[in-house]
């Protein structure tokens, strides 16, 4: 029988006080209940031992490969257990422990966060479940955000009265427990949200860039800033049903092709310059026809040749 320090395997629960690991292996200053004290001239977080922490059997943590083994914040509550028996001196945690905070941290004494921040002023008395995930406090969370920021975009067929097309609102409806939210210190979000007929996966930056797929398939993709694609292969768009496809820049637009260029249509084909100029340079030959071939205009820099006559140029 194995003797030692498996004969008494000792739990604990702490709150972390430090993070930043000097070897940078996601391990945490830990104040564990019942083995230090509140009293941090006795004990200060610089003198409490670093915790390692226990990453999923989905996560190799080896080589960079898997998750990042970083997560708790300062005043985050923890539990584990000593690895090295009575000692208790090598911490290790297995998970984090959510609650309703009451108070805002006490930086002056221990089990709290150090800097004060943690937990937030405006989120006491209130779950650590995050409001995505249980729909309360909308009016405070992104959706209101992306709400109050629908665009419009006005269509090229509305020459004279414009015709306005409108960004899909964000369908958000989440009933607890089906929305998995994770959200960041900075505000990233992402969401993969199981609600049934508000089914959505959702991604969300600090700056309001975001990518959602809606319940039935459709996707609404912002960009607050510049996109900026490169593909180093073909790039083949096939719309199928629905209106077609809209198109509306609101400034300058440039397109240069270095090869060919075709374009059909079995429908009608309208340029409208509203307000300015139509220039086209052709460097060698221009061959309009029309009427299935019936009438044809050739022009090249000599002369304009309509069917079997000519007009020459001076």
């Amino acid at each position: 029988m194995i003797q030692g320090i498996y004969d008494n395997f000792i739990w604990f629960n702490g709150v972390v006080e430090d993070r930043n690991d000097p070897l940078k292996l996601g391990r945490c200053r830990v104040r564990c209940l019942g083995y230090h004290t509140e009293n941090k001239s006795l004990i200060p977080t610089k003198d409490l031992p670093w915790a390692m922490p226990i990453m999923p059997i989905t996560s190799a943590s080896m080589s960079g490969i898997g998750q990042s083994p970083i997560g708790p914040v300062e005043g985050t509550w923890v539990f584990g257990f000593f690895r090295d028996g009575n000692s208790c001196q090598e911490p290790v945690m297995l998970g984090a422990m959510v609650g309703i905070p009451e108070e805002k941290s006490n930086p002056k004494i221990g089990f709290n966060d150090p800097s004060g921040k943690y937990p937030l002023k405006e989120k006491l008395k209130e779950a650590d479940t995050n409001r995505l995930t249980r729909n309360e406090k909308i009016d405070k969370t992104i959706v209101k955000t992306k709400k109050d920021n629908v665009d419009e975009m006005e269509l090229s067929t509305g020459v004279g009265t414009p015709d306005k097309l409108i960004e899909p609102e964000t369908p958000y409806d989440a009933e607890y427990p089906l929305n998995r939210v994770i959200e960041t210190e900075a505000g990233h979000i992402i969401e993969i949200d199981d609600t049934e007929d508000a089914e959505r996966l959702h991604i969300y930056h600090k700056s309001g860039t975001f990518v959602e797929i809606h319940p039935d398939g459709s996707m609404v993709k912002k960009v607050i800033g510049n996109d900026y694609e490169i593909i180093e292969g073909s790039n083949s768009l096939h719309i199928k049903g629905g209106d077609g496809m809209n198109i509306t820049v609101e400034n300058n637009a440039n397109v240069y092709v270095k090869g060919d260029v075709n374009m059909k249509t079995d429908g009608d084909f309208t340029h409208a310059v509203t307000d300015g100029n139509y220039t086209l340079n052709v460097k060698k030959k221009i061959t309009m026809t029309a009427g299935e071939g019936a009438t044809k205009i050739i022009m090249d820099d000599e002369k304009i040749q309509a069917n079997s006559g000519s007009i020459y140029l001076n």
